[in-house]
């Protein structure tokens, strides 16, 4: 048990949530992964990728439809950092892996860009 470990399953979760996808799912096999997946969507894909649920809770708020295509750039970027952080944490070599510290700092910038629309 280590704390990269920790930082991995973190990861691991993190793309569980956004994808609705179980790394144990049988659409992963011959080399491909959860990480992988998520992964090769980045950065131009990832809407392909996400559980289309996330995405249904901006589109039905009013205030998202104040100002549509600007949110949405601002949601979409949201999705990309966030796929990124859960990739970064889930790589295969632990020192790769991004520092909680700063996964912590991501999510807080994440929440803020949120919160302004």
């Amino acid at each position: 048990m280590t704390s990269s470990g920790d930082v991995y399953s973190f990861g691991i979760l993190l793309l569980e949530v956004m994808t609705r996808k179980k790394p144990t799912s049988d659409i992963f096999n011959e080399g491909l992964s959860l990480h992988k997946l998520a992964s090769m969507a980045l950065p131009d894909h990832v809407t392909d990728v996400i559980d289309v649920n996330i995405l249904n809770i901006y589109y039905e708020d009013e205030n998202f439809m104040q100002n549509k295509e600007a949110n949405a750039k601002i949601i979409e970027e949201c999705l990309v950092t966030t796929i990124k952080i859960g990739v970064s944490c889930s790589d295969d070599f632990p020192p790769h892996r991004m520092n909680m510290k700063k996964v912590v700092q991501e999510l807080h910038h994440i929440l803020g860009s949120l919160q302004n629309i």
